[in-house]
């Protein structure tokens, strides 16, 4: 096993250079090493050689390697940061605790692991994914967290370790190194962990995928899960003040906001209707021929109303939005709109087309539009 396996709570170590190379930035190897390097899902460590931050630490070959942004020269002083290597420990821990649930007691195996900057994910070998099944894990989580089962890591010769129950075979031969937590779970593990479930304080589950038939399970374990909990108490908080009711009253508060939102939706559109028709109608006491309406700062959805009420009218027009630059088209039939654009909208530097009755276009400018409706003119007055 590596340094870090063995003397897991070593932070701080004086060392010496063994090797250093340079590729997209500075390495350097170490007599020895208290630093993680990224391996199955866990992320690397993080920390200083000699007050340098160290960027990313990677294993080749069995040699453990640390990327620095200058050179180091001389005797090391190496600083593991606590609060990273906590961190990461406790989500591996979860991952552990999660998948030796899921398998034993629902028979799901786990796919594939990842500790991600903000929260990690467990791919997990199920079709589907139920609110039950979601709430029977939470319970079995507290009660295992509640436990306090010890955490040991010890390494066997491959026949020993081939005996215990381990939840997959393992991918090395030789000594392997079985990370056990209580009854509950044996895995051949190179990972950081906790000492015992209870330091993880506390598991949350942040999402729910669907990832090529399977799930993704996203959480947060220990000081991540409790960050969260302050986040979403303090916008509840927030929430339920701008509100004027309880926390426990924002369910209700906010079903009661989305069904106002809908009635003043409704009444939107019903005015928006009504615009469009007394728009339209006195259109009719102005313009003859193609009518022709130009919106200089309406939203396209007004522009597509005018449309529609011209074209149930059953009269010939053109709605043009200036804030899209698109120009609406609409016919009771002759011309045909979709015909005419698909012959003549990209002589005037537009794209578009549509039916008989409906039809839109692209244009870089009003004045290209104009043009073509000129040309739209002369073909509906012939």
């Amino acid at each position: 096993m590596r340094p870090e396996q063995i003397e897991s709570d070593v932070r701080t170590f004086q060392t010496s250079i063994r090797a250093t190379k340079q590729v997209d930035g500075y390495w350097v190897a170490l007599e020895k090493s208290y630093f993680y390097p990224e391996s199955g899902g866990q992320p690397a460590d993080r920390g200083t050689l000699n007050d340098q931050p160290v960027l990313d630490v990677q294993i080749e070959d069995g040699v453990v390697w640390h990327q620095l942004a200058t050179p180091l020269t001389g005797d090391v002083t190496g600083i593991v940061d606590d609060a990273v290597r906590i961190d990461h420990a406790a989500q591996h821990t979860a991952q552990h605790v999660i998948s030796a649930i899921l398998q034993d007691e629902s028979n799901i195996k786990t796919l594939s692991f990842r500790t991600g900057s903000e929260v990690s994910t467990l791919d997990i070998e199920t079709s589907e994914w139920t609110t039950l099944q979601q709430e029977q894990l939470d319970r079995r989580l507290r009660q295992v967290i509640e436990q306090g089962l010890p955490i040991t890591a010890t390494e066997y010769d491959e026949a020993e370790a081939l005996r215990l129950p381990l939840r997959k075979t393992p991918q090395v031969e030789g000594r392997i190194r079985v990370v056990q937590i209580g009854t509950l779970d044996y895995s051949a593990c190179g990972g950081t962990h906790l000492d015992s479930t209870a330091q993880l304080e506390s598991i949350l589950f942040t999402g729910v995928e669907r990832i090529r038939g399977n799930i993704r399970l996203s959480y947060v374990a220990k000081e991540r899960a409790y960050q969260l909990l302050q986040a979403e108490r303090r916008a509840l908080r927030e929430a339920a003040q701008a509100l004027s009711v309880k926390p426990v009253q924002m369910l209700e508060a906010v079903q009661a906001l989305q069904e106002e939102q809908k009635r003043l939706t409704k009444q939107v559109e019903h005015a928006q209707e009504q615009l469009a028709t007394f728009t339209l109608a006195h259109a009719l006491e102005q313009q003859e021929g193609i009518l022709v309406f130009e919106h200089l700062d309406e939203e396209i959805k007004i522009s597509e109303q005018l449309a529609k009420a011209i074209q149930e009218a059953g009269h010939v027009g053109v709605v043009w939005n200036a804030t899209t630059n698109k120009l609406l088209m609409s016919s009771p039939g002759e011309p045909h709109l979709g015909k005419f654009a698909k012959a003549h909208v990209k002589t005037f530097n537009g794209r578009g087309g549509g039916s008989a009755v409906q039809a839109q276009a692209q244009f870089t400018n009003r004045d290209d539009a104009m043009a073509y409706v000129d040309r739209l003119r002369e073909e509906y007055q012939s």
